[in-house]
């Protein structure tokens, strides 16, 4: 029995995680509301600023998956600028606004399909500097290095097939949309399925920020109010745009939580 569900995501500028059932397609959008940062926050000591080669090789040579920049959008410059890369395997290596301000951290976002009651079967993850389960992927792209990007990968199980189109980033909303539709490759019903998008974003120049969520979107910011240890405001969205999908959440976690299986398992 072959079942296609599709979600969509938005990525705008914490740890974030959107978990959604997989019943409809999933879109989800990242985007960036920001003024320029001064410096910028020591979560990871080896962070370092998007638009560096030596960024991508680090994130390469850190991470079990070789993942290596497939797509890259630059526009702007200052407070207007966005600068955007996808790697092969379909995770969000940098998301970049204003200028100098990087939003993920050593490339850690990606995706997760799991199933069962809670969600504790897990086929296949990978958030960029982990993963297990998926395939190699086949990729597909009007123009080499150019968005949009299409990433397909099968579980290993031989269950699932994932889909990520990654849409061209806009300059003007200073977002990304990526869209996932899940795809049942098994002979009968596979019951309590799961997508996940998720990935360690931060803000600002101290590990002091502000997080809040709602049932569509997560975000975290910086404010003026906190001058002293911050001295610009700015923000990182998460938010999925397939609105109406029963049992979905979205989640605001604490670096420790979200490593310690979170990313993988839900």
């Amino acid at each position: 029995m072959t079942n296609t569900k599709t979600t969509t995501t938005k990525i705008s500028h914490r740890y974030l995680r959107a978990l959604l059932t997989a019943l409809a397609a999933t879109i989800l959008a990242l985007s960036a509301f920001s003024v320029p940062a001064i410096g910028k926050q020591s979560d990871d000591p080896n962070q370092n600023v998007s638009g560096s080669n030596n960024r991508d090789v680090a994130v390469s040579l850190a991470s079990n998956t070789a993942t290596m920049p497939k797509a890259s959008f630059v526009s702007g410059s200052g407070e207007n600028f966005l600068g955007v890369k996808v790697s092969n395997h379909g995770n969000l290596m940098s998301f970049e606004s204003p200028q100098g301000q990087e939003a993920t951290f050593n490339g850690q976002e990606g995706y997760a399909v799991c199933s069962g009651t809670t969600a504790d079967t897990v086929h296949g993850h990978d958030t960029g500097s982990v993963e297990d389960g998926f395939g190699a992927p086949t990729l597909s792209q009007p123009t080499a290095g150019k968005f949009p990007l299409t990433v397909t990968r099968k579980t290993t199980d031989g269950k699932f097939q994932l889909k990520q189109v990654w849409n061209k980033p806009d300059p003007v909303e200073k977002d990304v949309t990526v869209t996932m539709t899940l795809k049942n490759l098994w002979s009968s019903t596979i019951n309590g399925v799961y997508v996940s998008r998720s990935g360690d974003f931060d803000i600002g120049a101290s590990s002091s920020d502000q997080g809040a969520a709602t049932t569509d979107s997560a975000w975290q910011w910086d404010d003026r109010a906190r001058a002293s240890t911050e001295p610009t405001s700015g923000g990182v969205m998460l938010t999925a745009l397939t609105l109406g999908t029963t049992n979905h959440g979205v989640f605001v976690e604490s670096r420790s939580m979200w490593m310690g299986g979170n990313r993988r398992s839900s």
